[in-house]
């Protein structure tokens, strides 16, 4: 074989390398920056927001008799969106904790903090018996409980568990119509485990965690005796269907 050849193969074989290494290289950067967008985009202070405005004014059994639209997504806001992750916020300005609060044992008083807004908004929407944002509230509740928890022993994702309870909650409410918000969990799971914010088993539990608690919750607190809105939930899934 001509030296010059075979010189010439050797190059173009690591030039070929080089190229897929390279290749491989940029397809994981990219991966991880779709990861990093999912995570940043489907937090779940932007769904509970959603699931507020979704609430406050498109329940289907109303706002109650006391509150309007209006003054049940004003209330969720302050109790559901803004104050259970206010503590949060202010301690990442002080550069206390960073903004998804990484250390297990940070979170145990901040989640107290937000637990008991919870049970606050939970008990005013009560009181004005306005029951769709009572629910949700309650709800949000018990889930951060739970994690809570749980997180004493074992750093489980509060990023799942916050994006699986509403969209379970959502699901519950709406029926079919409302299951594209399961494929929000799948993303958001998939998300954390590629960012190595969690192991796959963190990121599952937290979901897992927080479907079985609102499914619980709705069962022992929604109308669910109500058999008009059962039939309405019915006719509407067979619409979708058919």
């Amino acid at each position: 074989m001509n030296p010059d050849f075979k010189g010439k193969d050797e190059g173009h074989t690591k030039e070929q390398e080089n190229q897929s290494k390279h290749i491989r290289k940029n397809g994981k950067e990219t991966v991880y920056r779709i990861a990093d967008l999912i995570s940043k985009i489907l937090t779940p202070q932007l769904i509970s927001l959603m699931v507020v405005i979704i609430f406050a004014f498109m329940s289907p059994i109303g706002t109650g008799p006391l509150l309007n639209p209006l003054q049940c997504f004003l209330l969720g806001i302050a109790f559901i969106v803004v104050l259970p992750i206010s503590p949060v916020l202010v301690a990442f300005v002080r550069g206390k904790v960073d903004i998804w609060v990484s250390s297990r044992r940070s979170r145990t008083f901040f989640f107290i903090l937000a637990i008991l807004i919870y049970f606050i908004g939970a008990a005013i929407f009560l009181c004005e018996k306005s029951i769709i944002m009572y629910v949700i509230s309650l709800t949000y509740a018990f889930v951060t409980l739970a994690v809570a928890l749980i997180n004493l022993k074992w750093k489980i994702s509060v990023h799942t568990a916050g994006i699986s309870g509403p969209s379970t909650a959502l699901v519950y409410v709406y029926g079919l119509i409302a299951l594209f918000s399961i494929a929000l969990i799948v993303l958001v799971i998939w998300s954390r485990v590629k960012l190595k914010a969690h192991t796959t088993g963190q990121a599952i539990a937290g979901a897992i965690v927080a479907i079985f608690v609102t499914i619980g919750v709705y069962v022992f607190t929604y109308p669910f005796w109500d058999l008009g809105f059962w039939l309405k939930v019915l006719l509407q899934n067979l619409f979708i269907i058919f």
